[in-house]
């Protein structure tokens, strides 16, 4: 089509093809040289893209040594997941896979590790746990007094933990949350407590991974704090079985919409670790994920 229309394009590419010259040795070098620069610069990038590429909204589990099974019944009308981990058998059993590795806020079952850190860095200690009540009102009648660590996790009192914390270094918190790798190990939270449906968050599978870690002391942290804290956690004992565990309810709009139960039972010589995370519009609470759990736990013949 070229040759039926206008010269000027023709003349155009002639002289261009008349005044090409080939590029010298020195300047092939010198391109060579910038895309060598070039390339280097987009490599040194990749770390920092893999970063803000990194999904942090799940945890990455393996799958070894776990059997899916269907426990839809005892949900009902929630989006739940149930892990179970057997300590002897090294084995986990989960319902809801998705679920199972989808990281949100603990809510109040951090407070678990609030009190090893409370107590790892000398905030409190078993024997001097007592922080006054400030004199504020809260909605809970059990909240408005004073509280040591065992009465505080006992009613779940938010003005306890948070005041503990306050004692604490933003740093060491930090570093502590590292160190027994927290789920996002994000305290960046702002409104509230980092804790309770805010920045922190974590997943069904992770809860049952720390709390083997914290039964075993795989984080290193004195044994002293490591007893205290189970004595703190530990609810019931019945026909020789004992259980141990904390709840938490996320509320969102005044509408309970994240509900956990945590913990693990001693079993004639075996120890089971589990955690229930349901999600409902406005009944996921930390009393109804406990119902569920104890009836799989009860069918299953482990408490």
């Amino acid at each position: 089509s070229p040759f039926v229309g206008p010269k000027s394009p023709i003349r155009h590419r002639i002289e261009t093809i008349v005044r090409f010259r080939a590029d010298s040795r020195r300047q092939n070098i010198k391109s060579l040289a910038v895309v060598a620069l070039a390339a280097l610069m987009v490599a040194s990038q990749l770390p920092v893209a893999e970063a803000l590429n990194r999904d942090d909204s799940r945890y990455d589990f393996t799958g070894e040594r776990t059997e899916y099974e269907d426990l839809s019944a005892y949900f009902s009308d929630y989006e739940g997941t149930f892990v179970l981990y057997d300590l002897n058998a090294d084995q986990y059993r989960i319902y809801n896979e998705s679920q199972s590795t989808r990281r949100v806020s603990p809510d109040s079952t951090y407070k678990i590790y609030s009190a090893l850190f409370g107590l790892e860095s000398g905030a409190i200690s078993a024997e001097r746990s007592t922080i006054e009540w400030n004199g504020q009102k809260y909605p809970y009648d059990a909240w408005n007094r004073d509280h040591n660590l065992f009465t505080a996790m006992d009613s779940s009192v938010n003005w306890y933990f948070q005041a503990l914390e306050n004692r604490m270094d933003r740093g060491e918190l930090q570093g502590y949350l590292e160190r027994i790798g927290y789920g996002n190990a994000d305290l960046s939270g702002r409104s509230g407590p980092f804790w309770l449906e805010s920045s922190l968050a974590i997943s069904p599978v992770e809860q049952v991974q720390l709390l083997k870690a914290l039964y075993t002391n795989q984080f290193g942290f004195d044994d002293k704090h490591i007893e205290t804290v189970k004595q703190a956690i530990q609810l019931q004992e019945r026909g020789g079985a004992r259980l141990f565990g904390k709840t938490g309810t996320g509320t969102v709009n005044h509408k309970n919409t994240n509900g956990w139960f945590v913990g693990y039972v001693e079993n004639e010589g075996n120890t089971y670790f589990f955690a229930t995370n349901i999600a409902h519009k406005d009944q996921a609470s930390g009393s109804r994920a406990a119902e569920i759990s104890l009836r799989i736990l009860k069918d299953k013949g482990i408490y």
